[in-house]
């Protein structure tokens, strides 16, 4: 049977359906029409603009014709007319004003832009790149605070003196070494094409390389830090082609401006732009002047940084024109290394130029140096923060107070006190006046013990009306803060004097001049010859042989530091195979462990440290120092080894190992060892003890209080009521023979409740057992319990409480399961107790102490090592356009960090290959390397 009900909604829309048709299937004409308006319209084109329709349009009908309209303009040959280009809209309001150099603010950085995602194409270097923002550039400004030519430090002039021979006097070698060292020689030297390959093809120009990625990076302003880092190594190696590229380049770096950066760091750009561009020059033979003269242009811009009144640099330098031509003083607190590894560089161009104001500028630092350095917290080193602003506290004393003044009228003579109320008459809560008790007289005690003044007494000077009252009316005796009423013109002359003499007092200074200074007057301080120091130290020998000797300064510094240094800073680490070998680690000072101790050491060896290697070779031929050749030996052969303990065969960054009692004797303890691994086994045993007897004793307070809930509860009813059944008969009918069937799953409550067969038979049967069940009907209602009696109450609830939640103490390892947990999990060696960073940046400072090591001793030992420690790493970092730093030197294969450091090209590879060059290239005795190994002529 249809159900209408069901598709009503169905058959409307039908119908709307068939109307639709019906009703647009007649509007052709119509359409006909509007197109063919639509098309005269189009064709007017210029005459008239076309009108758009802004009302909506009806829904087009499927039709069964031709689809063809009857547009003209459809089917004319005529071309298409462009349409007017559309006008510029004039600026917003809100748009950004066009900066000029005037408008700009120094304070404000200049953003540094995201580099691209993916590899850019290479760029056009004829072509420049327009902005709309012009670009800010550097100029001279006059200096605030000058130094007069008068008081300019000259630079030496005189012979150099005699210096002893550093290098070793090596041997001519045999047909096989020879042959064995230059294919390693080839080795290297395809190395660093690879890199400077992947350098001038992805980041011509830019700073650094990305070489995974072959992209870039500019963290150095810009300038091309890699090309000018790399000159003297493209040199040195033979490849004079890209030598004559490179060099030609630098012509077309811009010094004056920089977008990457708003501060010129002074420390790096000298010791990698400055030092590269005049090692370069120096090298080459003095044949390009265009480094020298960029060299020139650049040092006009960093040696503004030392226009502050005690002409210390800033360490950064804000070089925009308006922030740069404000005053400015030195940081109060900066790093070591920061501002006392500026000398090489400025010497050497001074030495070139003859400008002694680059070396007035260093030399005023060395003398600061020489004045802080036995006035530190360790004399004889420096630490590695330092004020070197020049201004001290000021401490002024303040003005002696003015007197204070009564309020104006308060203590005339027409003042009558007499019609203040005394205190004590007050109005009770009734209104009434309150009465006070009469109270005994007060004892009044004179100070010199002579009886008190009668009643009434006047004191003289004053008359009766202005006297001051006790509570009985009687005068008070003068104390200290009573004013003197007799002589108010002394008060007001000696108010005068103190602000005459306020006025008068001259203006405090705004400092107190001083030298260097720590930047810490409490906190502890840290002495090092790693990481914010190294190159402090490092030059000391370097500029007394730049010098020729002729500043004697130089050797009683570094002197007085090496033996502070050995004294407290190098240890030999305990180690398994009891390897003869030194650390340098650092001292925090003062001691927070034991009084009697200068400072609390460190056991730390960082790669940074591994420089001192070959310092201390340096300074022990140098200086006549045997037993710091020794010392040298040892703490290179530390750094050999922390290159061997690692899966990789690279040193990490920095560890930490057990340091022996002495240099001397150190035999392998692994007691010891485990307990400096984990020096808390005791206290965390003690501790769980303490925390499981906490636990059980809430356990058993949780237990009785359990077992009280359990006791309150209502128990169970008794199982002694019983129900007794009467047997009754019972009507069988056909329907009812399942539900008998179902009885037995019935409960005994329902068993009980059941109504009676009597109330069951008058039901009417019609309406339960025949025919269909009427709308709304259904089965009968289930008869509820009686709850007045007592054995079919429903009964309380029996959940059982809830048990107070404990946490029981994990028991701990104990102290050979956590050590050796602890070194599997941290992969450390054996020997070393802790990794504090594992990755590797490409740093050259082991091999560099390896080929000190070399040149001064002239043992083929080093070499050996030397050529293990490259193929560690060229294994570990080489990419396809480049080496990488990797993230952890204890996996068998670290992870690239997609970073190339400059130093990477400029020193690493420069030393490897120096290594196994003829010994005459770059002699110790004709050449002198500053920190980032470019190498300058030592006077002769």
């Amino acid at each position: 049977m249809f159900r209408y009900r069901r598709y009503r909604v169905f058959v409307a829309f039908a119908f709307i359906a068939v109307f639709a048709l019906y009703k647009f299937s007649n509007s052709g004409p119509s359409w006909r029409e509007a197109a063919s308006n639509a098309a005269a319209g189009f064709k007017s084109g210029a005459e008239n603009a076309p009108q758009v329709d802004t009302k909506p349009r009806p829904v087009v009908a499927h039709e069964t014709k031709s689809p063809k309209l009857d547009i003209a303009a459809a089917y004319s040959q005529q071309p298409l007319q462009t349409p007017p280009p559309l006008k510029t809209p004039p600026p917003r309001s809100s748009a950004r004003p066009v900066v000029t150099e005037k408008q700009q603010k120094p304070t404000i950085p200049t953003p540094i832009w995201p580099q691209p995602p993916v590899n850019p194409n290479p760029l056009d270097h004829s072509l420049t790149v327009s902005t709309s923002i012009e670009a800010i550039h550097w100029t001279k400004l006059p200096e605030h605070f000058p130094v007069p030519s008068k008081s300019l430090i000259k630079l030496p002039s005189g012979k150099p003196k005699p210096m002893p021979k550093i290098q070793f006097k090596f041997k001519p070698e045999d047909a096989a070494t020879k042959a064995d060292r230059l294919s390693k020689l080839d080795s290297i030297r395809g190395v660093f094409k690879k890199s400077w390959s992947g350098y001038r093809k992805h980041a011509w120009l830019h700073d650094e390389l990305r070489p995974v990625s072959g992209n870039y990076r500019d963290p150095f302003a810009n300038w091309g830090a890699t090309l000018v880092d790399a000159l003297d190594t493209l040199w040195i190696m033979g490849l004079k082609d890209e030598f004559e590229e490179a060099a030609k380049a630098v012509d077309s770096i811009d010094f004056s401006t920089t977008a990457s950066r708003a501060d010129i760091p002074l420390f790096e750009t000298t010791i990698r732009y400055l030092g590269g561009l005049v090692a370069a020059y120096d090298l080459s033979g003095k044949k390009y002047k265009n480094l020298l003269d960029k060299a020139v242009e650049l040092a006009e811009i960093l040696i503004s940084a030392f226009d502050t009144p005690n002409r210390m640099p800033e360490t950064y330098y804000y070089w925009r024109p308006q922030f740069a031509s404000q005053r400015h003083r030195a940081s109060p607190r900066v790093v070591l290394a920061e501002i006392g590894s500026l000398s090489m560089e400025f010497t050497r161009l001074a030495q070139l130029t003859g400008e002694h104001k680059y070396y007035d500028a260093i030399a005023r630092i060395t003398d600061h140096l020489e004045e802080f350095q036995n006035n530190t917290r360790l004399p004889g080193m420096w630490p590695t923060y330092l004020d070197a602003s020049g201004c001290g506290k000021v401490y002024v004393d303040l003005p002696p107070q003015e007197p204070l003044r009564a309020p104006e009228g308060l203590l005339e003579d027409d003042f009558d006190d007499t019609a203040l109320p005394i205190p004590t008459e007050v109005l009770s809560l009734e209104g009434k006046k309150h009465v006070p008790l009469n109270l005994p007289d007060p004892i009044v005690l004179s100070p010199n013990g002579s009886p008190p003044k009668p009643k009434g007494s006047i004191v003289p000077g004053r008359t009766e009306k202005d006297m001051i009252r006790d509570w009985n009316g009687d005068p008070l005796e003068k104390r200290q803060l009573d004013v003197d009423l007799t002589e108010p013109l002394k008060l007001a002359q000696d108010a005068d004097k103190t602000s005459s003499a306020k006025a008068t007092m001259p203006t405090p200074p705004e400092c107190v001049p001083q030298g260097f200074v720590s930047s810490s007057d409490y906190g502890r301080e840290e002495f090092t010859l790693g990481g914010m120091s190294d190159s402090t130290y490092e030059y000391l020998p370097k500029e007394y042989l730049l010098l020729g000797g002729q500043v004697e300064k130089y050797r009683t510094m570094y002197e007085q530091s090496m033996d502070v240094v050995k004294e407290h800073l190098i240890f030999r680490p305990m180690l398994p195979n009891e390897d003869d070998i030194l650390f340098c680690g650092k001292l925090n000072v003062p001691s927070n462990t034991d009084d009697t101790k200068v400072g609390d050491l460190d056991a730390e060896n960082a790669h940074l440290t591994c420089f001192a290697g070959g310092m201390f070779g340096m300074g022990a031929k140098l200086f006549d120092r045997p037993e710091d050749l020794e010392i040298a030996k040892k703490l290179t052969e530390g750094c050999v080894w922390s290159y061997s303990m690692t899966p990789s065969g690279i040193m990490p960054e920095s560890f930490e190992a057990a340091p022996c009692e002495n240099t001397k004797e150190c035999t392998w303890n692994e007691t010891a060892y485990w307990e400096i691994l984990d020096p808390r086994s005791e206290y965390r045993l003690k501790n769980y003890r303490d925390q499981l007897k906490v636990y059980n004793e809430q356990l058993a307070s949780a237990s009785s209080w359990y077992d009280a809930q359990l006791a309150t509860m209502t128990a169970h009813p008794s199982a002694d009521v019983v129900f007794k059944a009467q047997a009754t008969q019972t009507s069988i009918y056909a329907d009812t023979l399942d539900k008998r069937q179902l009885a037995d799953q019935e409960g005994d409550l329902d068993i009980a409740v059941r109504p009676s067969p009597s109330i069951a038979n008058s039901q009417n049967r019609e309406s339960v057992m025949g025919g269909e069940p009427e709308e709304g009907e259904g089965p009968p209602t289930k008869v509820q319990p009686l709850l007045n009696i007592e054995e079919v109450a429903p009964q309380p609830s029996l959940t059982l409480p809830a048990f107070p939640m404990l946490y029981s103490p994990h028991p701990p390892l104990n102290h050979k399961h956590y050590v050796q947990n602890r070194i599997q999990e941290e992969r450390l060696p054996k020997g070393v107790t802790r990794i504090g960073a594992r990755n590797y940046i490409l740093r050259p400072e082991a091999i560099e102490s390896v080929w000190y090591m070399y040149r001064i001793t002239g043992d083929s030992h080093w070499r050996e090592a030397g050529w293990r420690m490259f193929l560690a790493i060229n294994e570990h970092t080489s990419t396809l356009y480049g080496n990488s730093a990797i993230d952890d030197v204890t996996k068998t294969s670290p992870q690239l960090n997609d970073e190339m450091e400059s130093f990477w090209l400029a020193e690493t590879l420069k030393y490897f290959y120096l290594l196994f060059e003829e010994e005459n290239v770059l002699s110790l005795d004709d050449w002198v390397l500053n920190t980032e190994a470019h190498p300058f002529k030592r006077p002769t």
